[in-house]
């Protein structure tokens, strides 16, 4: 019963692990704390907040004993509800139930505190941290910070940063020089070796756009994971006798293409941190290329906005839909260029997209959403043909990004169209004349 429930926990089928929970007595099986917790779990990605904390009220009197594990999900899924107040209140239960908060609970509290704008509350639980002598991470950090912007006091969020960079500065490591390093950026091959990497949609090799202290920027290709190329580096900077690591704060899916930042050092390092606390902070700009088909938006240089928050259920090839109960995602656009579509009203339209947050395929969700799909995006609605033209592979890709080095000096890589996606756009600019805007 406890493996059932914990899958339909992955799956995110509370209601489901919620009846396999009630079956167990019937079944002449008493639930313990793992089928309990997982239940929570369950309750947690479902966004049933109440549920979930009747099941860690009713475990006591059951004689079961909650762990943090259960604590930790409750106040998750107060979160996700909109309660801070009683996410707050079961962390400071937590002590009467002979538990000590940890990272995870205060993680779990501190975004509560900031998804409601009461950025003084999540300042608080950082100062409790301190006060036991946990150290808050980048993320927690920076999403404190984030909290305090929405509060109304973005202003002082910079200087706030700035303090938090000083600190992780001054234990900074020696990292290594990427750029003289012995193979990594053309070493490194499609998964399945050469074959692959010749084939008509073909693999270019990953290349350092840009490096700074504390930080670098990768040219991601498509089809390459963010997780192997990663792996991979790391490897190859080990076996060359660098041994701090790198640690990633953002990702690409293997289908997209474009800019991929890495800090200098394991994921403890300062750099790690630095670039963590930016990203969760919302202090990093991000744009990207796509091209989608559908309705017009407006001539060249049309602007606008979606905001609709995204669920994104756990388990392989589960997809993230609209739902107000998903966590918030605003993703600004502009119109680049306009291309007819023979014998259809829709047209293929060129954007230049700036997510605001930081949703996994939040740009492909919105954009279907609208009833415009990404070309090449089959997993959302798009195609590999449109307008008469084909698309090799998805046509999203992150042209370029904007935060601080671990100096604070600008860090702004750029990563050109790669030329199979410049190769669609030269045939449909050879076809017909478009509203233009050329990407930058």
């Amino acid at each position: 019963y406890s493996a059932a429930i914990s899958a339909c926990e992955k799956g995110g089928q509370w209601l489901l692990a919620f009846d396999l929970l009630g079956c167990m007595p019937g079944a002449r099986l008493v639930p313990n704390e793992i089928s309990c917790s997982a239940v929570i779990s369950a309750c947690e990605k479902g966004g049933q907040w109440r549920l979930a904390l009747g099941l860690l009220g009713g475990m006591v009197p059951a004689q079961l004993v909650p762990n943090e594990v259960s604590y930790s999900a409750a106040i998750s899924a107060c979160e996700k509800g909109g309660a801070w107040q009683f996410a707050l209140h079961l962390l400071d239960s937590m002590p009467a139930a002979k538990l000590i908060p940890g990272a995870i609970s205060f993680s779990a509290a501190i975004s509560a505190c900031t998804r409601e704008a009461q950025w003084q509350q999540s300042l608080g639980l950082l100062a409790t941290m301190r006060g036991q002598r946990l150290e808050p991470t980048g993320i927690m950090l920076g999403t404190a910070l984030s909290g305090m912007a929405r509060g109304g006091h973005a202003a002082e969020v910079p200087a706030a940063l700035e303090r938090l960079r000083v600190r992780w500065a001054a234990g900074r490591e020696e990292a290594p020089d990427l750029a003289a390093t012995d193979g990594p950026w053309h070493r490194v091959q499609a998964p399945g070796g050469p074959a692959a990497a010749s084939s008509a949609t073909s693999l270019s090799q990953p290349r350092l756009l840009l490096q700074a202290p504390g930080i670098a920027a990768l040219s991601k290709p498509f089809g390459m994971s963010t997780q192997w190329l990663h792996d991979d580096l790391s490897a190859a900077l080990k076996a060359g006798g660098h041994t701090g690591g790198l640690a990633l704060a953002s990702r690409l899916d293997a289908s997209t293409s474009g800019v991929l930042p890495v800090a200098l050092g394991g994921e403890q390092s300062g750099a790690a941190q630095w670039l963590h606390a930016q990203f969760a902070a919302r202090q990093v700009s991000k744009e990207y290329v796509c091209l989608c088909a559908g309705p017009p938006f407006g001539p060249a240089g049309f602007e606008g906005r979606i905001d609709a928050p995204l669920l994104k259920p756990e388990g392989a090839g589960q997809k993230a839909v609209l739902s107000p109960l998903g966590k918030e995602a605003r993703t600004r656009y502009q119109v680049l260029e306009v291309f007819p579509w023979p014998g259809r009203e829709d047209v293929l339209t060129l954007l230049r997209v700036s997510p605001e947050t930081g949703r996994q395929h939040q740009i492909r969700i919105h954009l279907a959403s609208i009833g415009r799909p990404v070309l090449g995006d089959a997993v959302y609605g798009g195609s590999t043909s449109a307008g008469g033209i084909y698309c090799p592979r998805l046509f999203l890709h992150c042209s370029r990004m904007a935060m601080l080095d671990l100096a604070g000096a600008p860090f702004r890589p750029e990563a050109p169209l790669p030329s199979e996606l410049l190769e669609v756009l030269s045939t449909l600019r050879q076809r017909a004349p478009a509203g233009v805007s050329e990407p930058e």
